[in-house]
């Protein structure tokens, strides 16, 4: 296991944030790493409508994780609105064999999206949460959205993106960096736009269409070190990627050969943790509803800020801009989310 000090090196020192609790050996959930997720779902939506067999493979090799793990004592259809549905997406540095989900304190959300899938199936709306936005946190009072995860595991990270966007999560999906980058290889690599030119980890990254392997990928969707407004790029690095993925999985190449979509599925589907609704049945389902979607109907935001400013103790910070926040939470609640991404002001980042 890689320990703190190096891991650290590579998303920069957290000494700003809130001291941890101890971590357990072998029970360290790492930074979350995300993005592939919105891919992941997507892509399985795209082909388990008439593919039996890769269904019964992700049933089969993914990890289920109960409710109680995952949102709580609160059910996540308690409070369940009509229109649409919203998926939580996570990805983990730390392989998840070495992760005890039920002793998930002291660890946190590096990055965080929330997928809304409309309930006309007509399109998708993905926002990014940039990790050091100030909130409210259940108990804890304000704190980093990120640290929800230190102080109450996955049911308080899940209360805290739901107390954010204003309606109930539906579901949550997490998947670590193997899957990953197993399933950038499995595709024969992935087609990327960069808006910037940069060199890490031994890769040059040009400006503009870079064609990228499990290795690159990761290290073009990890960095933030290179770029003036750091994890504002990074955010928008990961979603040029998840462009670029989702367009290879429903491309005529993939969608065409059952061997590649199995083989795909397979090599993911190991590294896969989803609550217990987030199955194939659900998915071929799903899928049939948004059979018409295409990857320019895919629409990327990120959550409204107001700058970036220090805590009274002394954390670096995002700020919410609360009142373009609550137009963002009305499109969550009414489900016209595309409406609002269409009109809103220029992205976020």
């Amino acid at each position: 296991m890689t320990d703190n000090s190096s891991f650290d090196d590579i998303f920069d020192n957290q000494n700003d944030e809130p001291q941890r609790p101890r971590r357990k050996k072998k029970r360290v959930w790492r930074k979350v790493l995300v993005g592939v997720l919105v891919v992941v779902v997507l892509g399985v939506l795209g082909v388990g409508v008439y593919l039996w067999n890769v269904g019964r493979t992700f049933d089969d090799k993914a990890n289920q994780l109960s409710d109680e793990q995952v949102f709580g004592t609160q059910s996540p259809t308690a409070n369940k609105q009509e229109g649409g549905t919203n998926i939580l997406l996570l990805g983990s540095d730390e392989p998840m064999k070495n992760v005890d989900v039920n002793s998930s304190r002291g660890l946190r959300s590096d990055s965080i999206m929330v997928m809304h899938l409309p309930e006309n199936g007509s399109n998708v709306q993905v926002m990014s949460i940039p990790r050091d936005s100030w909130v409210n946190i259940e108990g804890q009072g304000k704190a980093k959205i990120n640290a929800a995860l230190s102080y109450g595991g996955l049911p308080l990270a899940v209360k805290t993106v739901s107390d954010f966007i204003g309606t109930p999560i539906d579901h949550v999906a997490i998947i670590d960096f193997q899957g990953f980058k197993g399933l950038t290889d499995s595709l024969g690599g992935v087609r990327v736009n960069s808006e910037q030119a940069f060199t890490q980890n031994g890769y040059t990254f040009t400006k503009g269409e870079n064609l990228l392997n499990g290795d690159q990928a990761l290290t073009f969707v990890r960095e933030r070190k290179k770029f003036k407004d750091g994890d504002f790029q990074r955010a928008r690095n990961q979603q040029a990627f998840i462009k670029g993925l989702v367009s290879e999985l429903i491309s005529a190449d993939t969608l065409s050969n059952p061997k590649k979509i199995q083989d795909m599925v397979t090599q993911f589907a190991p590294y896969m943790y989803v609550d217990s609704g987030l199955n194939a049945q659900y998915i071929s389902s799903t899928a049939f509803a948004m059979r018409d979607v295409r990857p320019s109907d895919i629409q990327f935001f990120t959550a409204p800020t107001a700058g970036v400013g220090r805590s009274a103790d002394g954390q670096s910070i995002v700020n919410v801009d609360q009142a373009e926040l609550k137009k963002v939470q009305d499109a969550f609640k009414n489900d016209t989310l595309a409406e609002y991404v269409k009109n809103a002001p220029e992205a976020h980042l």
